[in-house]
């Protein structure tokens, strides 16, 4: 017998040993790191704004870091301490019916932004 067509042989018989000869297992649903879940409304008040949070889920008790800004610059600052998921309030000062804006940050990492009012917008280019 011809080696080639030996060596093709036991090729072609060895072939079948390098497939899968089970069915994997099921590995399950993947498990989701807890993270927060943070949703809110920003409402106009008189000389004022209110700010509703509603906490639907969290990894651990944390503070809210609630920085709100007029324009571009720092106008206030608040903390809410959170150690279960419900709804919390803070209230914040308006100069003016001007552009604000609501970050709210846990452990220095933004979560959401809220805004109140018109950005001002720098005017289009002249074509």
């Amino acid at each position: 017998m011809n080696p080639w067509r030996l060596l093709l042989l036991g090729w072609l018989l060895l072939l079948p040993a390098c497939r899968y000869t089970f069915v994997p297992l099921d590995p399950g649903r993947a498990t989701l790191p807890n993270r927060f879940s943070v949703s809110g409304t920003l409402e106009a008040t008189e000389r004022g704004a209110l700010a509703r949070l509603t906490v639907r889920r969290l990894a651990e008790p944390a503070y809210l870091e609630l920085r709100w800004y007029k324009g571009d610059q720092l106008f206030q600052e608040r903390s809410i301490w959170v150690e279960k998921p419900g709804t919390y309030q803070a209230r914040f000062e308006r100069l003016d019916d001007g552009y604000y804006r609501l970050v709210v940050l846990v452990q220095n990492s933004p979560l959401l932004q809220l805004e109140l009012g018109s950005p001002l917008l720098p005017p289009p280019p002249a074509p």
